[in-house]
């Protein structure tokens, strides 16, 4: 069954219940939701701009490093302009420190309890970066 047929079935159910038309809207996304958006879109973006410039060294030994370089420049400033110094540790650690050369992926791991802190998404970043806004506000 499609969105639109669930949609319809649900809003059939609205009406039997009011004894009346009604319509149903979309919910618009919220601040928050369209500021995770970004937030995940642009470490996507930065992750797919770091991973081609290295792989051009690599696979055709050109170095697009000086070229790319004030672009990072650029958006380095702008993260350190918007968040603290922990969140840019995060930001940084899983755009350039996650996956080391060799193909390994690093863990975060909490010092206290041991246990693995979901780190695989932009999603899982924003999570993070989220708590730390939340500490720095207390």
């Amino acid at each position: 069954m499609s969105k639109k047929d669930k949609v319809n079935k649900i809003k059939s159910y609205i009406d039997d219940i009011l004894g009346a038309k009604s319509s149903l809207k979309e919910k618009l996304p919220s601040k928050i939701s369209y500021k995770k958006d970004l937030f995940c879109n642009m470490l996507r973006d930065l992750q797919f701009a770091n991973d081609r410039t290295m792989g051009m060294k690599h696979d055709y030994r050109i170095n697009m490093m000086d070229y790319d370089d004030p672009f990072y420049t650029a958006i380095e400033n702008l993260i350190k302009l918007h968040f603290t110094p922990e969140q840019q540790n995060i930001i940084n650690w899983w755009l350039y420190d996650k996956i080391l050369p060799t193909g390994e992926i690093l863990l975060l791991t909490n010092k206290d309890t041991e246990e693995v802190i979901p780190s695989e998404t932009p999603e899982d970043i924003w999570d993070l970066v989220q708590e730390h806004e939340k500490k720095n506000t207390k």
